[in-house]
């Protein structure tokens, strides 16, 4: 596609998102590019309810599992300084997680197909080892090796975060910084990320957003969580922070091209790139990362062959998930499609509401 009527595209999406608001309860900053360009811009409801505080373009949203594809390209970053082996077990790097099957490698886990017990998915583990905020995850690594496997390293697929926290203490051991220092040094000042910090319990950061679940029409504060996040989905940034990831997947920045090819193939056993997902949409490439838990609900979906970006960072994690429905509206509205199938992407099993 190489022509576009910004001001009708613009129009069709203000009466998309008028009308999709309607029907689904949303508050979220919305930001579409086509060829580095912002051909559309919105924030609608507020980054707290209870003082009336709108979302601006400057509000750092939570962006949860978001937060993997920059993991990923941090610990690729040293992989490719020869200081890491993704194909060696994390045990190399973590002594904690030596108890774990010695078949797991580095390059399973981000790939999501290592088979190791989870934090949250595993029976039993949490009711045993509560999370308790500022504790070292290594403890909990070293707690976790005694639970059974989900299935034989390389041989399933299954989404944790437990496979994004060890991919972080291996940073932190490797690097010799903490996972927050490094990640600003080396991944987000790197990409222009200007505001992305990685949050922690208690940290408070300016124009935080406040994160809500819509429940029989009341608006509900519940916060965010941090449990189980480092690595995974400890990240809080702006739209503009987002959109980073789409320049440096596209202008193939601090990796090497044959890095990102790496990063970009996913796995024969799930649809799962390192941090991200790959499928087939409307017959077009798509690179999709998204996130969501207490509070928020976040999106990027990439179109790589006709460079156009879509994000969604929404404070709200109402109880059907609307982030597909707003996608294929934003896709009716740029490329005047009717027939609006497509290959859907699983998105985060539940979230919790306190």
């Amino acid at each position: 596609m190489t022509n576009i009527n910004v001001d009708s595209f613009r129009e069709k999406m203000d009466r998309f998102i008028d009308t999709f608001r309607k029907e689904y309860p949303l508050s979220a900053g919305i930001r579409i590019t086509w060829q580095d360009k912002i051909l559309y811009r919105r924030l609608v409801g507020c980054a707290d309810y209870e003082n009336q505080i709108p979302l601006t373009g400057d509000s750092m949203f939570t962006l949860y599992s978001l937060s993997k594809p920059f993991c990923a390209i941090g610990l690729m970053r040293l992989k490719e300084k020869g200081l890491v082996d993704i194909d060696r077990h994390p045990g190399a790097y973590v002594p904690q997680a030596r108890g774990f099957d010695s078949r797991v490698t580095i390059r399973q886990m981000l790939h999501h197909t290592s088979g190791l017990p989870d934090f949250k998915q595993t029976k039993g583990f949490e009711e045993q080892y509560p999370y308790v905020a500022g504790r070292d995850m290594r403890d909990y690594v070293e707690k976790l090796v005694d639970f059974p496997m989900f299935f034989e390293p390389g041989c399933g697929a299954r989404y944790a975060n437990v496979n994004f926290v060890i991919c972080a203490l291996i940073i932190e051991n490797i690097s010799g910084l903490s996972y927050a220092d490094y990640m600003k040094q080396e991944v987000f000042d790197a990409l222009g990320m200007k505001t992305a910090v990685v949050g922690r319990d208690g940290l408070e950061v300016e124009k935080q957003v406040k994160g809500y679940e819509v429940r029989e029409g009341k608006i509900l504060y519940v916060g965010k969580t941090g449990e189980w996040m480092l690595g995974a989905g400890d990240i809080m940034g702006t739209l503009d922070d987002v959109y980073c990831l789409n320049k440096a997947i596209k202008n193939k920045l601090l990796l090497k091209p044959e890095t990102w090819d790496e990063i970009l193939t996913p796995s024969p056993l799930n649809r799962m790139g390192m941090g991200c997902t790959l499928t087939r949409w409307h017959e077009k490439r798509r690179i999709t990362h998204n996130g969501g838990a207490l509070g928020f609900r976040t999106y990027h979906v990439q179109l790589p062959k006709d460079d156009l970006d879509i994000i969604l960072l929404a404070n709200f994690g109402s109880g059907e998930d609307i982030r597909p429905k707003f996608a294929e509206g934003v896709y009716a509205a740029f490329y005047g499609a009717d027939d609006l199938e497509s290959e859907t992407v699983e998105m985060d099993k539940g979230y919790i509401v306190r």
